[in-house]
């Protein structure tokens, strides 16, 4: 915990003010400030189909938000909606992270779950590699797949830039596993990490137009 007058306090303040007007054109910041005890670790990811203009307005807003949720804390992680925003005392830039995780889900389930779930997962299985191991500074990928006995699935993979090609995979395929742990025949689940995102839907939820879909 740190007090309101810390050392601390003055550098988290700092180093979240910095964080919207820095962030990249991939959508990504890290930065640290202090030293010792006082060490403040930030890391801010956007989802990559955002314009730039936007990623800046939905970090500022976390950067914000994130000090109300979690007065005095001296690490956090705050995802929203469209951007995830973290802080620590401790190193994280270039570790990857399992947890903490969350998740969400929707209340609506899917008819004839074990053809819905055979169809997701090749969906999965093809945004996993291509978000790994891509060379694009982006480790993200989506893509839809039709699904006629349903609705067409709509599928979201990404991860932090910062972590190896490896690294990202995994935590992708950590993700996946969860899905039926945490939301079992859910028609929509996101699943929340430090270093990965995943999410599908039956509806569109991404820009199409800023995502280089998979055939």
């Amino acid at each position: 915990m740190y007090t309101s007058d810390s050392k601390y306090k003055k550098n988290l303040d700092t180093i979240l003010s910095s964080v919207s007007p820095n962030i990249d054109t991939n959508g990504f910041y890290k930065a640290s400030i202090g030293k010792n005890s006082d060490r403040v670790n930030v890391i801010a990811l956007c989802r990559a189909d955002l314009q730039p203009y936007q990623c800046r307005d939905y970090v500022k807003n976390a950067t914000v938000e994130i000090l109300k949720k979690c007065p005095g804390q001296n690490q956090a992680i705050l995802w929203h909606e469209f951007c995830m925003v973290r802080y620590s005392n401790e190193a994280i830039h270039g570790k990857v992270a399992y947890s903490p995780f969350d998740w969400g889900n929707s209340i609506e389930n899917v008819p004839d779950q074990d053809k819905f779930y055979k169809e997701l997962n090749i969906l999965l299985d093809s945004l996993h590699d291509h978000a790994a191991f891509n060379r694009s500074p982006k480790k993200f990928a989506a893509a839809s797949r039709p699904y006629p006995e349903y609705r067409t699935i709509y599928a979201f993979e990404q991860c932090t830039p910062d972590i190896t090609s490896d690294e990202c995979g995994e935590c992708l395929k950590k993700s996946a596993l969860q899905i039926r742990e945490c939301c079992d025949g859910a028609r929509g689940v996101r699943i929340l990490r430090p270093s990965c995102y995943l999410r599908f839907e039956t509806d569109p939820f991404y820009n199409e137009t800023m995502v280089k879909t998979l055939p």
